[in-house]
């Protein structure tokens, strides 16, 4: 579900992170330059955008979740929103002089998006490309974002836009042991799993759209499926929703008696999965953080009370757990399971 039911065992994991910028100003007031943005008229600021774009950054899209630091139990710092975390990933943990992937600073500082135009920031949570048109790391999931809708992603801009400029300088990530060539590349909206239910059913709209909010402009498929790296499409789509991802407890500040990795769980309605839940109960999981018998889930399921989802209305938390509990199932076999208080 758009939660990450998480579940511990070895691996050493890497989550998605949202490369954006903007123009703004910085923390002075002085109106920053941008480069080379004659073609790149402003997008226009209404509080319908800028409302659904502050809900989908923090609610939806979890772009805190990796742009933002967090304090020593893991809480994120609201005094450093959308600041960027130097050496926010470790993908070769063993090697200091490679595989630091930090996440970029979002907010309207000169150390952030002040020199990016509204196009360009588009274009990194759509198509994983930066300002200069170098590739992003694919940690920065615009193989999911890439289909959500153009509006959405024009009101995350103008959120994103809003921000308290933050000074925060953040070292260029490290090279990496595979180099990166081009974007990831996007999952095809024919890939996502559609829900069961027929089109005459009452809840099949409801569905519909919570496989939107689960698949194309949240993060829920991103953490709960399985990471491939042998693929040009970093999510191993015969298997989305059917969770088996591993995520580093350290670079996620979860708290013992967490294992040194944890394990997204199966969300579709197999055995091995969230079979017998209700959508209710999958709900509940997303906004409240816990599981169907009334146990808090691990994280970096970031489920309230402290987490963005708690922030996620009550109706679009159903539609999620409508859609989850009504796609194909699918055996996952047995998945490292989290100690839950």
């Amino acid at each position: 579900m758009s939660a990450l039911l998480l579940r511990p065992g070895l691996v050493t994991s890497i989550v998605a992170i949202v490369f954006v910028a903007g123009i703004s100003c910085d923390d002075s007031g002085s109106v920053l330059p941008i480069p080379d943005a004659a073609s790149d008229a402003p997008f226009a600021v209404t509080p319908e955008a800028f409302g659904r774009g502050e809900y989908l950054v923090k609610s939806v899209a979890g772009c805190a979740e990796c742009h933002t630091p967090r304090d020593d139990r893991g809480n994120l710092d609201p005094s450093r929103w959308m600041a960027g975390v130097p050496a926010r990933f470790d993908v070769a943990p063993l090697d200091d002089a490679i595989g630091a992937v930090s996440s970029p600073n979002l907010t309207p500082h000169a150390t952030g998006l002040a020199r990016w135009t509204d196009e360009q920031i588009r274009r990194a949570i759509l198509d994983g490309v930066a300002n200069d048109g170098a590739p992003l790391s694919s940690l920065m999931p615009s193989y999911v974002f890439h289909n959500m809708t153009d509006a959405d992603a024009r009101a995350i801009v103008v959120y994103l836009r809003s921000l308290q400029p933050i000074a925060s300088e953040i070292p260029a990530r490290q090279p990496l042991p595979i180099e990166i060539t081009a974007p990831p590349v996007p999952i095809p909206q024919s890939a996502i799993p559609h829900t069961t239910l027929p089109s005459t059913d009452p809840s099949f709209a409801r569905a519909e759209h919570g496989r939107y909010l689960a698949a194309e402009v949240g993060f829920c498929m991103d953490c709960h499926s399985p990471w491939r790296v042998d693929s040009a499409t970093p999510l191993d789509v015969h298997s989305l929703f059917a969770g088996n991802r591993a995520f580093s407890s350290k670079e996620w500040r979860v708290q013992p008696p967490a294992p040194p990795v944890v394990y997204s769980y199966n969300v579709t309605p197999h055995a091995s999965g969230i079979a017998g839940w209700t959508p209710a109960t999958v709900a509940q999981a997303i906004t409240n953080g816990v599981d169907d018998r009334g146990a808090t889930l691990c994280r970096p399921m970031p489920s309230g009370p402290m987490g963005g989802f708690a922030g996620m209305t009550a109706d679009d938390a159903l539609d999620i757990g409508i859609y989850l509990t009504t796609l194909p199932p699918i055996d996952s076999g047995s998945i490292p399971s989290c100690p839950r208080e």
